[in-house]
């Protein structure tokens, strides 16, 4: 077969050929479709197919046609320090959307991941205007509520090395003076949230609060976003459900962690 190692293992690596297409193709494949990207014998896609499908590691989101699955999640859990909330997020899913229906507002728990900002989870509010997240999306540390928080409550020698990169400039209010986004996060340690005044998009505002496990420790950001506006009285109200969301969340992972 064209593209294999002579030393590898031809199942093995006719799956990765599988994988490799579906990475390419957010919306899912079907087994004609791979067939025809992979160059494989039918029967030996089906074969494949079946077996992932078993293994949780494809689901069909439509009879034929296949996406990644939940083990996916479940095994990066064990890869990294952090992105073990992949599974946790399952359990907090229900009050992370009766969070986003309460508040009006959609709101995102993120983690810090490889010097960057990685989304592990999120509910849509249900109305007119409420902004959209991805799922596994990487954002820069520097900019953007739950960035701060992450990076505010990062080991002093970690957070001194991501402030020797030169923060970039997303938009006009970005803080790229490292003395500044120093006494910026010093803040945030000091009253407990963020708030993102357009840093990373000019007509976003947020705002962003610590979550923790048992022993006190953030391990994630809980942030809601929302249209720039002057109403005081709102932004007064999105800051305390903010900061009392991410209080209950940290309650939440100690009972499923106990």
């Amino acid at each position: 077969m064209s593209g294999t190692s002579t030393n590898g293992n031809p199942t093995i690596e006719r799956m990765v050929m599988i994988l490799n297409a579906l990475e390419r193709a957010p919306s899912g494949l079907s087994q004609s479709d791979l067939v025809q990207q992979t160059g494989l014998a039918r029967s030996t896609v089906y074969r494949i197919l079946n077996s992932l499908a078993d293994s949780r590691l494809l689901r069909e989101t439509a009879p034929g046609t296949y996406v990644f699955g939940n083990r996916f999640l479940e095994l990066a859990a064990r890869v990294t320090p952090t992105s073990h909330f992949f599974s946790l997020a399952r359990y907090l899913q229900s009050d992370l959307e009766a969070l986003a229906a309460n508040i009006g507002q959609s709101c995102k728990i993120s983690v810090y991941e490889n010097g960057a900002i990685m989304v592990v989870a999120g509910a849509t509010a249900k109305r007119p205007h409420a902004l959209n997240y991805e799922i596994g999306e990487y954002l820069p540390v520097h900019a953007g509520g739950a960035s701060k928080v992450l990076m505010a409550y990062l080991p002093d020698d970690e957070r001194e090395r991501l402030l020797r990169k030169n923060p970039v400039a997303l938009t006009e209010r970005t803080i790229t003076d490292r003395n500044q986004l120093r006494k910026e996060l010093a803040e945030v340690r000091a009253q407990g949230w963020a708030e993102d005044r357009g840093e990373y998009s000019l007509s976003v505002s947020a705002f962003a609060a610590p979550i923790c496990d048992h022993t006190g420790a953030v391990i994630a950001a809980l942030s809601v976003p929302f249209l720039t506006t002057a109403d005081e009285a709102l932004r007064d109200r999105l800051r305390a459900e903010t900061i009392s969301g991410a209080d209950k969340l940290s309650r939440l992972i100690e009972h499923y962690a106990g």
